[in-house]
């Protein structure tokens, strides 16, 4: 009995084995179903970052366009103050100052004294002249008297023709003399008249280089007695860039505006240019006069100068002026055409910081690409910020499919 338990049980062994056979089997097919769907999984993810990379490849642009303007062209440029007249009184007598009778800030009218000059060598030299005429005169008297007397003997033959012709000539010779005298002493007179020193016009005393007893003299290298502006009104000029030599007439408005009053707008007129470019500057002067009644102006001050100019003509766009691309090909902006960039080179008419003015090049209804960037080139395929799409147009902000 026992041993047939055995063979029994020896008979049943075999379906166990199969048994780990068909588990074995089923754990490879579960192992390579995974290994399959990891596959799958790695080339969907591949597929997906594929097409990512290849939608950032494609330049994401905001778009413009170009617009007609008709409001006036206003621009800033900085602007130095001058006085109307401005005048260095200078001493055209040597001497001494005796006194003076206005200091800086002191308003004057023409004429008026402004110091005194103690003048000794001249006041000697204008007595000396008045001596000389009396001296002439004198010899002009004898020399008259002699002529007379030699005229009384001439049909006498005590005497010659000559002597009476050279005694007529020493004469008017000695009238010459005290005429010349008189003239010397006229203009040594008329020079002791600067010993005071006047005004030359109405206007405020803006320096004073003197004081009681300083000694003045008429020489080159001595600096001016006083200063005296007229500030009534004011000169301003300005160095503007040649762009705007055309428009910056004669005329022409403008405002002037200063840190000092900004609550005040002073209104100025452009009176001339100099009708030249500065070479090194490339710029033309332009000068302005402005009212000053209140005398808030004043000489070497700067100042901020709008001008407002009226519009170009109707045919003229503008553009941002971030939209203008400088290089070697000259100045060109970016174009949408088909979906892809295309340059197109433009002239430009006027630069007014913000914005340019453009005179030929492009038409209103172009797609121009704002702020292109470097690395943009010619035929690259953008892709229309939605923000800045025109809904009038089919493709506009479309992009690529996922």
């Amino acid at each position: 009995m026992p041993h047939d338990q055995t063979v029994a049980v020896a008979k049943k062994a075999p379906p166990r084995k199969h048994r780990g056979l068909i588990i074995l089997l089923l754990t490879l097919i579960i192992l390579a179903g995974l290994v399959a769907r990891g596959i799958e999984q790695r080339r969907t993810e591949a597929a997906k970052l594929e097409r990512w990379t290849d939608e950032r490849a494609i330049a994401s642009v905001a778009v413009i366009s170009p617009h007609l303007d008709t409001s006036p062209h206003v621009f800033t440029l900085p602007g130095r103050i001058a006085a109307f007249y401005d005048a260095d009184i200078d001493a055209q007598v040597v001497g001494y100052i005796k006194e003076w009778r206005k200091d800086i800030g002191a308003i004057v009218k023409k004429g008026e004294i402004l110091a005194v000059i103690d003048t000794p060598e001249l006041d000697q030299q204008i007595a000396k002249a008045r001596e000389d005429i009396a001296h002439a005169k004198a010899a002009e008297a004898m020399a008259d008297l002699t002529a007379q007397r030699w005229d009384a003997l001439r049909s006498t033959p005590a005497v010659s023709q000559q002597s009476i012709a050279e005694k007529e000539s020493d004469s008017l010779v000695k009238q010459a003399d005290v005429r010349a005298a008189e003239a010397e002493l006229q203009r040594l007179l008329a020079k002791k008249d600067f010993a005071n020193v006047v005004a030359p016009f109405d206007g405020v005393v803006t320096a004073r280089n003197i004081d009681i007893g300083s000694f003045v003299d008429v020489s080159d290298q001595s600096q001016p007695l006083f200063k005296v502006a007229d500030i009534h009104a004011v000169r301003v000029y300005v160095s503007a860039p040649e762009n705007y030599a055309m428009d910056l007439l004669p005329g022409a408005k403008a405002t002037l505006l200063l840190k000092q009053h900004p609550d005040r707008v002073f209104d100025a007129t452009i009176v001339t240019t100099s009708n030249s470019i500065e070479l090194k500057s490339r710029t033309l002067l332009v000068e302005l006069n402005a009212p000053n009644p209140d005398r808030l102006l004043l000489p070497g001050e700067y100042a901020e100068v709008r001008f407002s100019l009226p519009s170009g003509p109707k045919n003229e766009l503008r553009i941002p002026a971030s939209a203008l691309v400088v290089d070697k090909n000259g100045d060109r902006v970016a174009t949408i055409e088909n979906g892809r960039a295309h340059f197109k080179n433009i002239v430009v008419a006027h630069d007014y910081g913000v914005e340019i003015e453009v005179a030929s090049g492009l038409s209103p209804n172009e797609r121009i690409i704002d702020n292109p960037g470097d690395t943009l080139a010619e035929g690259d395929e953008v892709r229309v910020d939605g923000a800045s799409a025109d809904p009038a147009r089919p493709d506009a902000g479309a992009a690529p499919s996922q």
